[in-house]
């Protein structure tokens, strides 16, 4: 574990400094999964073949958040031809359940300016597109001066110790989970928030950016604004990120900022955040569905 002092909202453990100022204890980065480990998916030519583990809590489908996922995967390679270029905007539709079947992904330049550039992602099966995503690049520049309104503050301590193992409905996820504020709440209400960490790559023999880590995290944003104290009984139709700045770590944190609903149709909204604090916004709609336990 290191120690460092950090100022505003963010993540932390706190401890008294010495002067008064308080002390985050922030995890030492952990290993990246092992070269070999297996991806989410394997390349195979021009497709992307799932693997079992490839699934949802909904079912044996494929999760939603791997579409954003390979969204941002289009986006860091989009970049790496214009470093100066920043993620600004991910935005993932999710059409309809996808079975654990090969994929193509493809990219479509729709607009590249001085200062903007974006792309379209289609993510397709042999019977049609399956989900789409919108990447939105701004070119960096110098910060403006003054003061900003602050996103708002979340009393969360950094993750410490094992992560939690999730209970109720038979689905392990394929990633590490602490839930801020513990698990009991009734009906397994996320309403504190939750961080998470990766445990597989994206793709086989691809190391997982930041970036991508975070456009996967961010699907959770639904499960974390729209859960209530009966469970989960609405499931996202799209999720769009927003990004103040770039992430940096291995780390996301989900907090809860907002859900709105009426006869079947829900929004909702999250801040994410790295160890460092935060990082930008989650929006998300959702559809009535059958419910499920959040624990």
């Amino acid at each position: 574990m290191s120690a460092e002092t950090l100022g505003g909202a963010g993540p932390s453990s706190e401890a008294d400094g010495g002067d008064g100022a308080a002390v985050r204890i922030i995890p030492e980065p952990s290993a990246e999964p092992p070269a070999d480990a297996e991806g989410f998916f394997r390349a195979d030519g021009d497709a992307l073949i799932p693997a079992a583990f490839a699934t949802s809590p909904w079912g044996p489908v494929l999760h939603g958040r791997l579409i954003g996922g390979l969204t941002a995967r289009a986006a860091e390679q989009a970049r790496a031809a214009d470093p100066d270029l920043a993620c600004s905007r991910l935005t993932i539709d999710l059409f309809r359940s996808v079975p654990l079947a090969p994929l193509r992904v493809e990219t479509r330049p729709v607009r590249a300016g001085r200062r903007i550039a974006v792309l379209d992602v289609t993510v397709e099966q042999d019977d049609g597109l399956v989900g789409q995503g919108r990447i939105v690049l701004l070119r960096r520049s110098e910060q403006p001066a003054g003061t900003f309104r602050p996103p708002p503050g979340w009393d969360a301590k950094a993750p410490q110790g094992p992560p939690q193992q999730p209970r109720g409905h038979g689905w392990t996820p394929p990633w590490e989970t602490w839930r801020v504020g513990g698990e009991d709440t009734p009906g397994g209400m996320m309403a504190d928030g939750l961080w998470i960490r990766e445990t597989h790559p994206l793709i086989t023999g691809e190391p997982l950016t930041p970036l991508v880590r975070l456009a996967l995290a961010a699907d959770l944003s639904s499960p974390v604004s729209n859960s209530s104290d009966q469970g989960l009984s609405f499931i996202n139709a799209d999720y769009t990120v927003y990004l103040g700045r770039e992430p940096e770590d291995e780390y996301v944190g989900i907090q809860p900022s907002a859900h709105i609903s009426d006869r079947g149709v829900a929004a909702g909204q999250c801040v994410v955040h790295d160890l460092r604090g935060p990082v930008g916004l989650v929006t998300t709609s959702a559809v009535a569905n059958r419910p499920l336990a959040t624990r």
